[in-house]
């Protein structure tokens, strides 16, 4: 019994020891995705990402490590030593699609868009083949016409317009996004904006005191962004390379 009891603790501990941690961030098309679960599903546990879109997560070699959520596209991957020596960054998709279940317990994916214009020929069908069932219970019987016109064209609801959130890019973004992005990359930074590798950390920092905006991470301002980038590098080569 005794021998069964040192055994276990050998194992707890061998596991606790074997446990390494893995750094990355969490982002989509239009900036970093705070409070975003990340789990380990091997180990069945999560984590959530920070307000900066960061995440510390334990995991051990051949552990399955997921990212899910019903607004994005799942993404997963299995540890590999690689992934305890740096920085790891996730892009995450929108998922445009949501599941519609049926009563018959058939499910099929649809575009949200054309749930409404689905719904309304569900009803106009309905009214056609049972209309006393849609009648007014009580009062004058010449309501109907007006009852079922406000079923069939409700008034629309005034949509709320959501306004983004922007946010100041700080040394993480930057890191984060030069590491990941097609087009604005290390090469990028070395061939275009003449950045020395040894220099990319304290130009991140540079450009942290520049205040760029989360604003300028959608694609349809990348060229902005380029422009922006040309303009701050010539400044750090001129204020600061020059004095190295």
């Amino acid at each position: 019994m005794k021998d069964l009891f040192w055994l276990l603790i050998f194992i707890i501990c061998s596991a606790t020891v074997n446990a390494q941690k893995i750094t990355g961030y969490v982002y989509n098309t239009e900036g970093i995705i705070p409070n975003f679960k990340v789990e380990n599903i091997s180990k069945g546990f999560y984590v959530e990402t920070n307000a900066e879109g960061k995440f510390l997560i334990s995991a051990n070699l051949g552990d399955t490590i997921s990212f899910r959520s019903i607004a994005y596209n799942s993404y997963k991957f299995m540890v590999k030593n690689s992934h305890f020596e740096e920085e790891i960054v996730v892009e995450l998709t929108t998922n445009s699609l949501e599941e519609v279940k049926l009563s018959g317990g058939k499910s099929f994916k649809v575009p949200v868009e054309q749930l409404d214009d689905q719904l309304l020929k569900g009803i106009r069908s309905d009214i056609a083949k049972n209309p006393l069932a849609y009648r007014p219970g009580y009062g004058n019987l010449l309501e109907a016409p007006l009852y079922l016109a406000k079923l069939i064209f409700p008034k629309k609801k005034k949509t709320e317009i959501a306004h983004k959130v922007e946010y100041n890019l700080r040394f993480e973004h930057f890191k984060a996004f030069f590491k990941e992005d097609d087009l604005i990359n290390e090469e990028f930074l070395m061939n275009e904006l003449l950045i020395p590798k040894k220099y990319h950390v304290l130009f991140f920092n540079f450009l942290e005191t520049e205040n760029y905006t989360s604003a300028l991470l959608g694609k349809d301002l990348k060229l902005e962004m380029i422009s922006r980038l040309q303009e701050s590098a010539k400044e750090y080569r001129q204020e600061v390379l020059s004095k190295q």
